[in-house]
């Protein structure tokens, strides 16, 4: 199979015949950063560099980018952003300008991060989800999808969507159920 001009070849053991001298591999494995971080570590043992593979659609011009980036086409990168090593931008996800993304981050399909949006190493933005202006992300915290993010995240914590809604006020009648 082939994604973005990359072809993807089967396991990682069939990293074991690459020449480290010659041969890049692109990580597009997971879409998890836990689960991301666990296959760059497999894939670093077979000795082989990483990639970076970009959209050609997309314009990086006035961004900072890190090796190994994957960015997916309709992704928006805003102007002076930092994009860490190892972070993947999603279709239709939206990094505002001066956003930092950092190490190992990922941007599921149309996540946003608006201006000057800081995401901590591994953190995770879900689909659809928004993370408003000028906040701080932490490490490995997760922006679940459809979710939005008005104040600072800390470390490793989890940022849930809508609270569920009360279809029903009145008690049910239990006895009716027997």
């Amino acid at each position: 199979q082939t994604i973005l001009g990359a072809e993807i070849t089967g396991s990682f053991s069939s990293l074991a015949h690459g020449d480290p001298r010659s041969d890049e591999v692109v990580n597009l494995v997971t879409r998890t950063t836990a689960k991301r971080w666990m296959a760059r570590g497999k894939i670093q043992a077979y000795g082989l560099p990483f990639a970076t593979l970009i959209h050609p659609s997309v314009d990086v011009s006035g961004v900072d980018l890190e090796k190994d980036i994957t960015i997916f086409q309709y992704a928006t990168v805003g102007p002076r952003v930092t994009v860490g090593e190892g972070s993947v931008i999603f279709m239709g996800a939206i990094a505002g300008h001066e956003c930092t993304v950092g190490r190992c981050c990922i941007l599921a399909p149309n996540a946003v991060i608006n201006a000057r949006v800081r995401l901590a190493a591994g953190a995770y933005v879900g689909t659809n989800a928004s993370v408003l202006p000028d906040v701080k992300v932490g490490t490995w915290a997760t922006i679940a999808a459809g979710s939005v993010a008005m104040l600072d995240v800390p470390d490793y914590a989890t940022v849930l969507g809508v609270p569920a809604k009360i279809l029903c006020k009145a008690k049910p009648n239990l006895g009716a159920l027997t």
